[in-house]
């Protein structure tokens, strides 16, 4: 019976490469959607061969599981980021929100006009009937990790006096994801981001005032 072969140990440079292969093809996810990059995509762009790639994550599938987990860390960082770290107003959070937003439009949408899909969520949104469980779970995620961060955050602007008392907390906070989430649609519809993301950002927010 022959020996059987150690496995060899992940070194620092696979890792780094790893992590490389990920970044490049979560950017060809966002902007072409899962049916619309493959394997060969990702070799194109980073030079390595496929079955490296095949070695590094089995098939595409299994990117995606990962592609999917990444996708869900990040929404939850930047969420807390904004609605949850620090002491700021909530006029002064939404304006985080909003200019990360942009950030994430300007990425993907370098000509005025554009409408290409910039946002994670929303391709997710998208693939639902490609990616089934495996989207609607992430998704349903990060809205109960919003419906969190906002609840808290207009329980704060009451508590502060920016809104009043009587604010219905769960409605605002439900008001405000939906209009948040609804962002990438509007900008794909309207070929830009002028005059506003969210109305009133910028002027203050006036709910329960």
């Amino acid at each position: 019976m022959s020996p059987k072969k150690k496995t060899k140990a992940p070194t620092r440079k696979d890792e780094t490469f790893r992590d490389t292969i990920k970044a490049v093809a979560r950017d060809l996810y966002v902007r072409r959607g899962y049916a619309g990059f493959s394997f060969g995509d990702i070799v194109a762009v980073t030079g390595t061969t496929r079955a490296n790639v095949h070695h590094h994550f089995g098939n595409k599938l299994k990117l995606m599981d990962e592609l999917v987990a990444d996708i869900v860390s990040d929404a939850e960082a930047r969420i807390a980021s904004h609605w949850c770290e620090g002491r700021a107003r909530f006029s002064e959070r939404l304006d985080r929100q909003v200019d990360d937003l942009r950030k994430f439009y300007a990425r993907y949408n370098a000509r005025p006009g554009e409408r290409n899909v910039w946002s994670p969520l929303s391709r997710l949104r998208l693939d639902i009937p490609v990616l089934g469980r495996l989207a609607v779970r992430a998704l349903e995620r990060i809205d109960r990790v919003y419906d969190e961060a906002l609840t808290r955050a207009v329980g704060e602007a009451i508590a502060s006096g920016e809104f009043r008392k009587d604010t219905p907390v769960a409605e605002v906070a439900r008001l405000v994801r939906f209009t948040v989430q609804s962002c990438a649609p509007m900008t794909q519809d309207t070929g830009g981001v002028n005059g506003g993301l969210i109305p009133g950002q910028r002027g203050g927010v006036k709910a329960g005032q």
